[in-house]
């Protein structure tokens, strides 16, 4: 059984309770089995702790309020021996404990002791390294910090966590010839289409206007759609092959990725197959086999993997302007994108690699995590603090921890293999920059923004 801990908390390592992190290394144990002062030795003089740790000889840490008691508590006495009869006469800024090199400062949770060895400096949690105090916006304060939630969501009771209000979110999943919808709160499971038989409904989007799920249909070489109120479908255009597709609901266009020829194309969100393909190539030269694909319709922006030779994450505008690479170090075969905006950063998973990784939008703070269950994703999702993504081989839709990896967990498991998966959602933290919401850009036809 994994025991799940707040992120205020360490679980033991038997798996049996969680810790506060404070008391973590602290020279008491805390934990029944000792493990939450294991290999503190190096960590005894960290500043910032609620209550400063002192090393013993023997490479064991001791709570400070033990040293200079009358008690031998370390096993070669050095916490009674030496200064310890030197009274505190420090100015020290918080508390002063006695020691056996004499008289030490120490600082409240919240505070790291100055360079000077009497002041006390606020920690910024909210830059502090590791999986983060919030899990969208984070205000730091004297000696502790404070959570905030973007418009649309609410800040959980334990005040880190924010969770989206009004209707729950929903996961669209395709498997086989079916579109499954998957609450994310009640795991409830339905059949939103069925394609004709034989026929798989590969990468797929939703359009958050009209109600429409397009997907690739491989079987006939055609992006189709279908509404979910009337039932009504279509096919959109014809003679096409990708991996990816992407729904710009606010410019009313459909992208996608064609890696056997290295492109990027677009066509209209209202066009229809009259026998001539109706579309323009967006980015066409230098892409080595573009794959995954997502789009920031608010931003007019759009970011897609690569994974030819040199395996490269990119960034451009959605006319294909303003192309530059993302980052291109680290990585195998990043066949899957999400972008995670109330966090403004871009997650991906690497079939060659068995990881997840993510970064700022910037290409700044990369971090991966490697992971030996991420064997052959298709598709992926970020919603709320959770990651999702279909696993080929496993036959599954999965999902984990974002920012940790852990507590994975198999949502859906059927006969066949999962592939195109999205969350829809409306939310995005930065304002409109999209040319094309307006009269469509002014363009006849096919308006691609520049922001």
């Amino acid at each position: 059984l994994h025991l799940s801990c707040p992120r205020t908390h360490m679980a033991c390592r038997d798996g049996t309770e969680c810790v506060a992190q404070e008391y973590m290394c602290d020279g008491e144990k805390d934990c029944a089995d000792g493990s939450d002062e294991d290999g503190c030795a190096e960590l005894c003089n960290t500043p910032g702790r609620s209550r400063t740790s002192y090393p013993c000889g023997l490479g064991s840490c001791l709570n400070a309020s033990l040293v200079c008691d009358g008690r031998q508590d370390c096993a070669d006495g050095s916490d009674e021996a030496g200064n310890c009869s030197v009274p505190c006469q420090l100015s020290c800024a918080h508390h002063c404990y006695s020691s056996p090199q004499g008289p030490r400062c120490w600082c409240v949770l919240g505070y790291q002791l100055g360079e000077d060895g009497v002041s006390c400096m606020d920690i910024d949690e909210c830059t502090e390294p590791g999986e983060g105090a919030c899990s969208q916006t984070c205000l730091n304060t004297p000696g502790s910090y404070s959570c905030r939630c973007l418009p649309g969501y609410l800040l959980e009771p334990d005040g880190h966590i924010c969770k989206l209000t009004g209707p729950e979110p929903t996961l669209l999943v395709a498997v086989q010839s079916e579109v499954l919808s998957y609450g994310l709160r009640s795991g409830r499971e339905e059949v939103l289409l069925v394609t004709d038989k034989g026929r798989v409904v590969f990468s797929l989007d939703y359009d958050l206007v009209e109600r429409k799920v397009f997907w690739m249909d491989l079987a006939t070489d055609s992006i189709r759609w279908q509404d979910l109120d009337s039932d009504k479908k279509g096919t959109l255009v014809k003679g096409v092959r990708s991996d990816c597709i992407a729904v710009d609901w606010l410019g009313r266009n459909l992208y996608w990725t064609d890696g056997a020829t290295g492109q990027v194309l677009a066509t209209r969100l209202g066009a229809s197959w009259r026998g001539i393909p109706e579309y323009t190539v967006v980015m066409d030269g230098d892409l080595d086999r573009p794959h995954s694909l997502v789009l920031q319709p608010l931003a007019g922006l759009m970011y897609w993997s690569e994974v030819g030779s040199h395996p490269r994450l990119m960034e451009a505008t959605m006319d294909g302007s303003r192309r530059h690479v993302l980052l291109a170090q680290g990585l195998g075969w990043p066949t899957a994108l999400a972008l995670d905006l109330p966090t403004w950063r871009i997650f991906w998973l690497d079939e060659k690699l068995g990881s997840i990784g993510s970064a700022r939008l910037d290409g700044t703070s990369v971090k991966v995590l490697q992971l030996g269950w991420v064997r052959s994703p298709f598709a992926m999702a970020v919603c709320e603090g959770q990651l999702y993504w279909s696993e080929k081989k496993a036959w599954s839709v999965q999902q984990v921890d974002k920012a940790s990896g852990k507590n994975r967990t198999v949502l859906i498991k059927r006969h066949g293999q999962p592939h195109g998966l999205q969350v829809p959602t409306w939310r995005s933290p930065e304002p409109c920059t999209n040319g094309c919401t307006k009269s469509n850009g002014g363009c006849a036809q096919l308006c691609l923004p520049n922001p």
